[in-house]
């Protein structure tokens, strides 16, 4: 017998206990959202983030403990999200003449969906959720909106079998906290944890899509980003104190406060000065001197251990590394090493693909059931366009030897593929009328 689903929306008691349940994950999704944001509390999260690092005093000098933030959680994300959606996915109906599915896809297109799907992985790659609420607009059209951990914490909620049963949204306006919870036919409404009262809505499913994931995409390889984080932010204390001149001068030494001998007596951002004690003998001073110290240059391990966390960085979290530096003796490429250069990040989006494919649908189906379009036969089909160049020349070059020199292509396909050409039947149109004008003048009788 299958155990049904059994919850009191209405019951503030229940409905805290179960938000209280999973406060943990909503404080985790902060902290990853600090991360990725570069604050300074978000790196402090860890022992060995440079967040840990502590000021100390320098002689007389207070000196600020360099934290130099890489930025990497950025460079991770928002690469993986432009190899999954840099260009946007062609989404058809399976009926290309079913006016449904045209009133479905030009609401889709209205909402302009496709441009906030970048957005909306990249606050699922960064703080493992992103979400979308739809709505009904003042003249009852349907609203997609696109919402961040900026706008409240979210929470799903499941039955037993792993089903949605409910999606609740926390969020605080002018000192008042909210709860909405979005069920398939009504939204209850909290205000500082009292009922107030619940709206129904017309969409017959959750209005809700969002993609979640376990940890960010960086997460994989956290360590290595505190390390090297932390390799760099010692490496600029260390410049900070020794790559400019220090003045060495034997001869004397001065008292401080206390009476105590102080040699380190001058320190600015351009160098430092010493004054080192003298050596007497029979009241002669036998040593006097006055020259600039120098560090022997950084040893090769640094270097060593700086490129093996780069490259860990990268291959661990699959991304590549397209900095100027790592192409510019690349020289040119065939279209085939090129992507097996780039395999990796492609596999890594097409790993996503099914999550973001059963988002967009959802998308569609929200739309569909708001418009009360009830063509059980009509379906989509989500085509994702991978963001990578690809060799034009190499192809046609492929086909040419393929068909044994014979033409691959008409003049009007060739004509449709031109990127410069804006409307292709004029253009086609004029290149024939074109054609005739130079017959005629190559036979005038």
């Amino acid at each position: 017998m299958e155990e049904e689903f059994d919850f009191d929306f209405k019951n503030a008691t229940a409905v805290t206990d179960f938000l209280g349940e999973n406060e943990k994950r909503n404080k985790k999704i902060a902290e990853y959202k600090s991360e990725y944001e570069g604050t300074d509390e978000g790196r402090k999260l860890r022992d060995n983030q440079i967040g840990k690092r502590e000021d100390y005093t320098q002689g007389k000098k207070s000196v600020k403990a360099e934290r130099l933030k890489t930025q990497y959680q950025k460079y991770i994300v928002q690469t993986g999200v432009s190899f999954l959606l840099g260009d946007a996915p062609t989404i058809t109906a399976s009926d290309i003449d079913n006016e449904g599915g045209k009133t479905i896809l030009d609401v889709y297109k209205k909402n302009r969906i496709n441009d906030k799907l970048q957005e909306f992985a990249e606050q699922a790659m960064s703080t493992t959720m992103g979400v979308f609420i739809f709505s009904r607009g003042t003249d009852n059209e349907i609203k997609a909106r696109l919402y961040t951990q900026d706008n409240g914490k979210y929470t799903p909620q499941y039955d037993v079998y792993g089903d949605l049963v409910a999606f609740y949204w926390q969020f605080t306006i002018e000192e008042i906290e909210h709860i909405w919870i979005f069920t398939e036919t009504e939204i209850h409404k909290y205000e500082d944890e009292k009922y107030i009262n619940s709206d129904s809505h017309d969409f017959r499913v959750i209005p809700v899509v969002f993609v979640d994931q376990k940890e960010p995409e960086w997460f994989i390889s956290k360590e290595d980003i505190d390390r090297y984080e932390m390799l760099k932010s010692k490496l600029a204390g260390s410049n900070n104190y020794f790559a400019f001149p220090i003045l060495k001068l034997k001869g004397g030494t001065v008292k401080n406060d206390k009476g105590e001998d102080e040699t380190l007596i001058d320190i600015d951002d351009d160098g430092k000065s010493l004054l080192l004690g003298i050596a007497k003998h029979n009241d002669h001073v036998i040593e006097a001197d006055a020259d600039f110290l120098q560090r022997d240059a950084a040893t090769d391990s640094i270097e060593l251990e700086k490129n093996w966390l780069k490259e860990d960085i990268h291959r661990i979290t699959q991304t590549p590394d397209l900095s100027f530096d790592n192409v510019k003796g690349i020289g040119a490429l065939s279209g085939r090493a090129l992507l097996l250069m780039m395999q990796d990040p492609l596999n890594k989006a097409k790993r996503k693909r099914g999550a973001y494919s059963t988002a967009i649908s959802r998308i569609l189906s929200i739309i569909k059931n708001g418009l009360n379009i009830t063509d059980e036969e009509l379906s989509f089909d989500i085509e994702f366009n991978y963001s990578i160049p690809e060799d034009m020349k190499e192809w046609i070059e492929m086909l040419y030897t393929a068909t044994g020199g014979k033409a691959t292509m008409s003049q009007e396909t060739g004509i449709q593929h031109n990127p410069q050409v804006k409307d292709p039947a004029a253009e086609l149109e004029k290149i024939q009328e074109e054609e005739k004008n130079r017959m005629g003048e190559t036979f005038v009788p």
